[in-house]
C-alpha cells in the first residue's frame, strides 16, 4: 500500500510539474481560451506516455493510472484536433505495449465523443460552473469502473479506486487552475496593455487637440473666402482639395476626442432598429455610388440604453469600412435581432477582400489601419463605444470570404424611453 502511494504521489508531482515547465516556456500571445500551441500538446503527449509507463498497479492486475487528465486538459483547452492527437497517442502506445488495447479503444472513443460537446460548454461557463463540470465529467471514469466492479463482484477494489479517484480528481482539478490562472494574467496583461495605449491616446489627445483646431478652423474659413475670388480652375480645385484635408484633418482630431472625452452623458433608452435603419439609410447613397447593394434585415422594437448618436456613429463607420472593403458588385448585409438570452445581436457582413488572420489580432487597436490614409482609430471609437454600453464586437474574416462584424449588446425592454444613469 505504501508503495502505492509513492507511485500517486509521484505521478501528481510529474503532471503539475510539467505544466508548470509549460507554462514557464509558452509565450503570453499564443495562449488563449480556445486553443493552445505545439508546446501543449507536446506536453499532454508526455504526461500520457509516463503514466503508461509507470501505472499504478494494484492486486489482480488492474490498473489506476491518470491518463485521463492530459485527455481531458487536451479536449477542453487544445480544441478537438489537440484531443484526438493525445487519444491517438495513448492508443499508440498501449497497443505496442501491450495494455488492453480493446478496453482503452471502446472506452477512449466514448469520452472523445463526449468530450467534443463537453469542451464547447466548458469554455462558455464561468470559473465555479468550470470546476463543477470538470468533477462530474470525471466521475463518469471511475463510475463506470465502481459498476463493473461491482457487477464482477470485486469488492475488494473498491477503497483503492476510491483513493486513486480523489487523488486524480485533485490533480485535475489543481491542473485546470493553474491553466486557468495563467490565461487570467495573460487576459489582465493584455487589457492593461491596451488601456495604458489608450491612456496614451487620451493624453495626446487632451493635450494638442484644442490648440490644433483653432487655427485650422481659421485657415479653412480663409481658404472658403479665396474660391469666391477670380481665380482659374485649376487654383479652385487646389484650393478646393486643401479644404478636403483639413477636414479630413478635423475628422481625425475628433476621433482622438471621441476616446479622450469622459463619459458624463446619461444614457437613454432608444430604439436600436431605427438608429440602424437610418444608419444603412445614410450610408446606402454611398454604397450606390460604389455599385454596392446594403439588404437589411432589422427586428422591429428592439431597444439599446446608451448614447443613440453613438451607436449610429458605430454602424456608419463599420458600414463604411465594409463598403471600401469591397472592389466592385459587391452586397452588404445588415441584420439584427434579439437572441434567445435575450441579448441584441447586430451583424454587418460584407463579401470583400477579408483579412488574414494577424490583422484580426490587432484590429481595433489604436493606429493600425489597413487603409492607405487611416488612422486606425475609427475602429477604436467603435470598440470603445460598444464596451461603454457593456456590449462586445466579435469579427470573423477570412481572406476572398469577406469579413463578418458581430456587434452584442445587452436587450432593454421595449417601450417609451427615459433618461437613465
Amino acid at each position: 500500500m505504501l508503495e502505492t502511494v509513492h507511485h500517486l504521489i509521484l505521478h501528481v508531482v510529474f503532471i503539475l510539474f510539467t505544466i508548470l515547465l509549460f507554462q514557464m516556456f509558452a509565450r503570453e500571445s499564443e495562449l488563449g481560451p480556445k486553443g493552445f500551441n505545439l508546446q501543449f500538446l507536446a506536453m499532454n503527449m508526455v504526461i500520457v506516455v509516463f503514466t503508461m509507463v509507470f501505472p499504478v498497479v494494484y492486486s489482480s492486475g488492474y490498473v489506476y493510472d491518470f491518463k485521463v487528465v492530459p485527455v481531458i486538459l487536451a479536449f477542453i483547452y487544445g480544441g478537438k484536433r489537440a484531443g484526438y492527437a493525445v487519444v491517438i497517442v495513448l492508443l499508440a502506445f498501449s497497443f505496442l505495449t501491450g495494455h488492453v488495447f480493446i478496453n482503452l479503444l471502446v472506452n477512449y472513443a466514448i469520452y472523445s465523443l463526449l468530450l467534443i460537446p463537453f469542451s464547447k460548454w466548458y469554455r462558455k461557463a464561468e470559473w465555479k460552473k468550470k470546476l463543477l463540470m470538470i468533477t462530474l465529467f470525471y466521475l463518469l471514469v471511475p463510475g463506470t469502473r465502481a459498476i463493473f466492479l461491482l457487477l464482477k463482484g470485486m469488492l475488494e477494489q473498491l477503497p483503492l479506486l476510491l483513493s486513486s479517484t480523489v487523488v486524480i480528481w485533485l490533480t485535475l482539478l489543481i491542473s485546470v487552475y493553474l491553466i486557468e490562472n495563467r490565461l487570467e494574467q495573460a487576459r489582465i496583461k493584455k487589457e492593461l496593455i491596451k488601456a495604458e495605449k489608450f491612456n496614451v491616446v487620451s493624453q495626446l489627445a487632451a493635450s494638442v487637440a484644442h490648440e490644433i483646431r483653432n487655427p485650422m478652423t481659421t485657415v479653412r474659413g480663409f481658404m472658403q473666402l479665396l474660391q469666391g475670388e477670380g481665380l482659374s480652375e485649376e487654383q479652385k480645385t487646389f484650393i478646393k482639395i486643401s479644404i478636403q484635408e483639413l477636414d479630413r484633418a478635423q475628422e481625425v482630431i475628433n476621433q482622438y476626442l471621441s476616446l479622450a472625452k469622459p463619459q458624463t452623458e446619461e444614457y437613454e433608452v432608444f430604439s436600436l432598429s431605427e438608429a440602424m435603419s437610418e444608419s444603412v439609410e445614410v450610408m446606402s447613397t454611398y454604397a450606390v455610388m460604389n455599385s454596392i447593394e446594403i439588404k437589411k434585415d432589422i427586428e422591429e422594437g428592439l431597444m439599446g440604453k446608451g448614447l443613440k448618436i453613438e451607436i449610429q456613429q458605430v454602424f456608419i463607420n463599420i458600414l463604411k469600412n465594409a463598403i471600401e472593403a469591397i472592389k466592385e458588385n459587391g452586397e452588404i448585409m445588415a441584420s439584427a435581432a434579439r437572441n434567445k438570452d435575450g441579448q441584441i445581436v447586430i451583424t454587418i457582413k460584407d463579401n470583400g477582400a477579408g483579412m488574414p488572420p494577424e490583422q484580426l489580432k490587432v484590429l481595433g487597436s489604436p493606429y493600425y489601419s489597413t487603409k492607405e490614409k487611416g488612422t486606425g482609430l475609427g475602429l477604436t471609437v467603435c470598440f470603445q463605444i460598444v464596451k461603454r454600453m457593456k456590449g462586445e464586437i466579435i469579427v470573423k474574416s477570412e481572406l476572398g470570404n469577406g469579413t463578418t462584424f458581430t456587434i452584442i449588446l445587452p436587450g432593454t425592454g421595449s417601450g417609451q424611453g427615459g433618461q437613465v444613469r
